[in-house]
Protein backbone atom coordinates (compact mmCIF):
# COMPACT_ATOMS: atom_id res chain seq x y z
CA UNK A 1 0.00 0.00 0.00
CA UNK A 2 3.08 2.56 0.16
CA UNK A 3 3.84 2.53 -3.49
CA UNK A 4 1.60 4.77 -5.61
CA UNK A 5 -0.53 7.37 -5.24
CA UNK A 6 -4.29 6.87 -5.93
CA UNK A 7 -3.89 9.60 -9.15
CA UNK A 8 -0.77 7.20 -10.34
CA UNK A 9 -2.74 4.19 -10.31
CA UNK A 10 -2.43 3.23 -6.32
CA UNK A 11 -4.60 2.02 -3.83
CA UNK A 12 -7.35 3.81 -1.74
CA UNK A 13 -6.19 3.39 2.06
CA UNK A 14 -2.51 4.46 1.27
CA UNK A 15 -2.81 7.49 3.51
CA UNK A 16 -4.50 5.56 6.91
CA UNK A 17 -2.51 2.39 6.21
CA UNK A 18 0.39 3.00 8.53
CA UNK A 19 -1.88 3.84 11.91
CA UNK A 20 -4.56 1.26 10.65
CA UNK A 21 -1.64 -1.73 11.10
CA UNK A 22 -1.29 0.13 14.69
CA UNK A 23 -4.76 -0.47 16.03
CA UNK A 24 -4.52 -3.94 14.41
CA UNK A 25 -1.56 -4.81 15.75
CA UNK A 26 -3.18 -3.35 19.24
CA UNK A 27 -5.86 -5.90 18.89
CA UNK A 28 -4.06 -8.72 18.02
CA UNK A 29 -2.37 -8.19 21.30
CA UNK A 30 -5.47 -7.44 23.21
CA UNK A 31 -5.95 -11.17 22.07
CA UNK A 32 -2.82 -12.91 23.52
CA UNK A 33 -3.54 -13.99 26.88
CA UNK A 34 -0.11 -14.19 27.84
CA UNK A 35 1.36 -10.78 26.84
CA UNK A 36 -1.71 -9.05 28.46
CA UNK A 37 -0.72 -11.38 31.48
CA UNK A 38 2.81 -10.18 31.17
CA UNK A 39 1.98 -6.42 30.68
CA UNK A 40 -0.90 -6.28 34.06
CA UNK A 41 -3.84 -5.46 31.43
CA UNK A 42 -7.01 -7.06 31.11
CA UNK A 43 -10.25 -6.74 29.50
CA UNK A 44 -10.46 -5.49 25.42
CA UNK A 45 -9.37 -2.21 24.46
CA UNK A 46 -12.33 -0.63 25.37
CA UNK A 47 -11.91 2.27 28.05
CA UNK A 48 -8.07 2.09 27.66
CA UNK A 49 -6.21 5.10 28.18
CA UNK A 50 -3.98 5.90 25.57
CA UNK A 51 -1.10 8.58 25.21
CA UNK A 52 0.25 9.24 21.75
CA UNK A 53 3.67 11.16 21.03
CA UNK A 54 2.77 12.56 17.63
CA UNK A 55 -0.36 13.43 16.19
CA UNK A 56 0.78 13.38 12.19
CA UNK A 57 -0.11 10.91 10.04
CA UNK A 58 0.64 7.93 12.09
CA UNK A 59 -0.46 9.51 15.20
CA UNK A 60 -3.87 10.76 14.62
CA UNK A 61 -4.60 7.51 12.30
CA UNK A 62 -3.89 5.20 14.94
CA UNK A 63 -5.66 7.16 17.71
CA UNK A 64 -8.51 8.28 15.42
CA UNK A 65 -9.29 4.91 15.35
CA UNK A 66 -8.39 3.17 18.63
CA UNK A 67 -10.81 6.15 19.87
CA UNK A 68 -14.35 6.01 17.49
CA UNK A 69 -13.92 1.66 16.93
CA UNK A 70 -12.16 0.62 19.76
CA UNK A 71 -13.40 2.85 22.64
CA UNK A 72 -10.02 3.88 23.95
CA UNK A 73 -9.90 7.31 25.59
CA UNK A 74 -6.93 9.69 24.52
CA UNK A 75 -5.78 11.04 27.38
CA UNK A 76 -2.81 12.78 26.57
CA UNK A 77 -1.15 14.16 22.94
CA UNK A 78 2.66 14.94 22.82
CA UNK A 79 3.77 17.58 19.72
CA UNK A 80 6.59 19.89 19.23
CA UNK A 81 5.34 22.64 21.11
CA UNK A 82 3.86 20.66 24.15
CA UNK A 83 1.40 18.11 25.07
CA UNK A 84 -2.49 18.42 26.06
CA UNK A 85 -3.85 16.18 28.91
CA UNK A 86 -6.90 15.70 30.19
CA UNK A 87 -8.14 12.30 31.98
CA UNK A 88 -11.53 12.04 30.62
CA UNK A 89 -10.96 12.42 26.83
CA UNK A 90 -9.14 14.27 24.26
CA UNK A 91 -11.07 15.16 20.84
CA UNK A 92 -8.26 13.85 18.18
CA UNK A 93 -10.47 15.31 15.11
CA UNK A 94 -10.63 18.85 16.99
CA UNK A 95 -6.74 18.96 18.11
CA UNK A 96 -5.70 17.84 14.64
CA UNK A 97 -8.12 20.93 12.95
CA UNK A 98 -6.77 22.81 15.78
CA UNK A 99 -2.84 22.14 14.50
CA UNK A 100 -3.87 22.08 11.20
CA UNK A 101 -5.18 25.59 11.86
CA UNK A 102 -2.79 27.03 14.07
CA UNK A 103 0.67 24.94 13.42
CA UNK A 104 1.14 23.55 16.81
CA UNK A 105 -1.14 22.72 20.36
CA UNK A 106 0.00 26.32 21.40
CA UNK A 107 -3.98 27.81 22.92
CA UNK A 108 -5.74 25.41 22.57
CA UNK A 109 -8.85 25.68 24.67
CA UNK A 110 -10.14 22.86 25.08
CA UNK A 111 -7.67 20.65 27.27
CA UNK A 112 -4.04 21.05 30.02
CA UNK A 113 -1.26 22.48 27.77
CA UNK A 114 2.01 20.72 29.47
CA UNK A 115 4.59 22.97 28.09
CA UNK A 116 7.72 20.33 28.30
CA UNK A 117 5.52 17.78 26.31
CA UNK A 118 8.36 15.13 26.61
CA UNK A 119 7.03 15.07 30.50
CA UNK A 120 3.58 13.50 29.06
CA UNK A 121 5.50 10.64 27.79
CA UNK A 122 5.21 9.72 31.60
CA UNK A 123 2.39 10.01 32.36
CA UNK A 124 0.36 7.29 33.73
CA UNK A 125 -1.46 5.46 31.25
CA UNK A 126 -2.14 2.14 29.71
CA UNK A 127 -0.92 2.43 26.02
CA UNK A 128 1.94 4.79 24.89
CA UNK A 129 2.30 5.18 21.36
CA UNK A 130 5.63 6.87 20.43
CA UNK A 131 4.47 8.11 17.10
CA UNK A 132 7.06 10.49 15.82
CA UNK A 133 10.49 10.68 16.64
CA UNK A 134 13.88 8.21 16.88
CA UNK A 135 14.75 7.81 20.39
CA UNK A 136 11.98 9.64 22.40
CA UNK A 137 11.68 6.79 25.24
CA UNK A 138 15.87 6.29 26.65
CA UNK A 139 17.99 5.74 29.51
CA UNK A 140 17.02 9.36 30.62
CA UNK A 141 13.29 8.81 30.62
CA UNK A 142 12.11 4.93 30.30
CA UNK A 143 12.58 4.49 34.83
CA UNK A 144 10.00 7.06 34.58
CA UNK A 145 7.46 5.74 31.75
CA UNK A 146 4.17 3.91 33.78
CA UNK A 147 2.84 2.93 30.46
CA UNK A 148 2.84 -1.30 30.76
CA UNK A 149 2.15 -1.62 27.28
CA UNK A 150 4.33 0.76 24.50
CA UNK A 151 3.26 0.23 20.23
CA UNK A 152 5.99 1.38 18.77
CA UNK A 153 4.72 3.58 16.01
CA UNK A 154 7.56 5.58 14.97
CA UNK A 155 11.23 3.95 13.44
CA UNK A 156 13.22 3.59 16.24
CA UNK A 157 11.38 5.25 19.18
CA UNK A 158 12.69 3.33 21.84
CA UNK A 159 16.24 3.34 22.65
CA UNK A 160 18.38 0.19 23.09
CA UNK A 161 19.27 1.27 26.47
CA UNK A 162 15.95 2.70 27.41
CA UNK A 163 14.83 -0.88 26.15
CA UNK A 164 16.35 -2.61 28.67
CA UNK A 165 15.25 -0.81 31.74
CA UNK A 166 11.16 -0.90 30.33
CA UNK A 167 11.87 -4.97 29.84
CA UNK A 168 13.44 -5.27 33.24
CA UNK A 169 10.47 -3.28 34.99
CA UNK A 170 7.99 -5.44 32.97
CA UNK A 171 6.88 -3.04 30.26
CA UNK A 172 5.86 -5.03 27.09
CA UNK A 173 6.41 -3.30 23.96
CA UNK A 174 5.76 -3.87 20.32
CA UNK A 175 8.10 -3.50 18.34
CA UNK A 176 8.17 -1.07 15.42
CA UNK A 177 9.01 -3.85 12.62
CA UNK A 178 5.81 -5.48 13.20
CA UNK A 179 3.70 -2.42 14.57
CA UNK A 180 4.13 -0.01 11.88
CA UNK A 181 4.10 -2.40 9.23
CA UNK A 182 1.13 -1.96 8.35
CA UNK A 183 2.05 0.49 5.26
CA UNK A 184 4.07 -2.01 3.91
Amino acid sequence: MTGKPLNAGGIAGRVEATGRGVQYALREFFRDEQGMQKAGLIGGLKGKRVVVQGLGNVGYHATKFLMEEDGCIITGIIEHDGALVDASRLDVDAVQKWIAKHGGISGYPDANIIEDGAMVLEEDCDILIPAALEGVVNVSNADRIKAPLIIEAANGPVTAGGDEILRNKGTVIIPDMYANAGGV
